[in-house]
């Protein structure tokens, strides 16, 4: 599923907010409608910096270039009050842990009524019915219960699929998941995987997933990026990055992932980089491929067709169909 694109993100570098030093470079991606992206890569490699980027939440990420465009607008030219009209009713968020988005000790409803009552006129009744409407499209049984109760009395998968349907409350053109499914047990995982699919199909709802789980990946995404030290080193569609990998780091990621076969993991050797180099491949102290110059040399583009591309010089199409592109 795909259609026009929602969200633009071009030439995005981006830092913490006081820090001196970027975090993103250069982050070219565009989401569609009905589409699902997921960006993988090691912890700290910027995956988290990204959506408070798109978000622009006040006080987390200061925007040092480039543009992130929702519906053709430039959301680095919006004020205040236009961003809130943005976020939650054209771009929702789902958090790793569903404290992020949950009062703890408010009631389920309540905090329904007020993310609702904040983007329309809408009374507490109204926002109840539609809550109770939307906890049972997601699947949810005794949905009175639920709305009555208060976070700290649901377990934690309970609590991040309310979170799920909070927002998607105001049935957002864009939701934004990071790691959704990192905390909670496999059988609960696949059931969050199935709700998203769901709301994906009804609403045509475009997602962006932050993920580490593979199995996630396999089974959500139509398109995938690989990011390392704050850059997209590998973008492409599911069955391009998780058959065919052209990178030498999305290599090496698909190799650390535990198989059924009983053959063992292969680590990536070294660690990743605490401060991000502006310049050359920051996986080159790491890479078994790594040429002398890779780790100082201008990086560029390596397209492959159908909208498949990497970040690394060393690799060329010869090689690349070597491995199966």
């Amino acid at each position: 599923m795909g259609g026009a694109a929602l969200l633009e993100i071009k030439s995005l570098s981006a830092r913490y907010a006081g820090a001196d030093t970027d975090i993103l470079q250069e982050i070219d991606l565009t989401l569609s409608q009905g589409q699902i992206t997921c960006v993988i890569g090691e912890s700290g490699c910027g995956k988290s910096t990204l959506l408070n980027a798109i978000l622009r939440l006040p006080g987390r990420v200061d925007i040092r270039g480039g543009s992130v465009c929702f519906r053709g607008q430039d959301m680095r030219q919006l004020g205040k009050k236009e961003l809130r009209r943005i976020r939650g009713s054209g771009i929702g968020v789902v958090f790793q842990e569903p404290g992020a988005s949950l009062d703890p000790i408010r009631k389920i409803h309540a905090q329904f009524y007020e993310a609702m009552s904040a983007h329309q006129s809408i009374t507490r009744a109204q926002a109840r019915e539609k809550a109770a409407s939307i906890l049972e499209s997601l699947e949810f049984s005794d949905t009175q219960r639920i709305l009555d109760s208060c976070p700290a009395q649901l377990s934690g998968g309970m609590n991040q699929r309310v979170a799920i349907a909070l927002a998607m409350a105001l049935e957002p053109d864009i939701l934004l998941a990071d790691e959704p499914t990192s905390a909670l047990d496999v059988t609960v995982q696949a059931q969050i995987v199935q709700e998203l699919l769901s709301l994906r199909q009804r609403y045509g709802t475009c997602i962006l997933m932050i993920t580490h789980n593979m199995g996630v990946v396999a089974k959500m995404a139509e398109m995938v990026a690989v990011m390392y030290a704050g850059r997209i080193v590998e973008y492409g569609s599911r069955e391009q990055v998780l058959y065919s990998p052209a990178h030498p780091y999305t290599r090496a990621l698909l190799a650390a992932i535990p198989r059924l076969s009983g053959e063992p993991p292969k680590g990536i050797p070294g660690k990743k980089p605490d401060v991000f180099p502006a310049v050359g491949c920051a996986f080159a102290p790491r890479c078994g491929c790594a040429a002398v110059g890779c780790a100082a040399a201008q990086l560029h583009r390596v397209n492959f067709g159908d909208g498949h591309w990497t970040l690394c010089q060393e690799v060329s199409a010869c090689e690349y169909a070597a491995v199966g592109g």
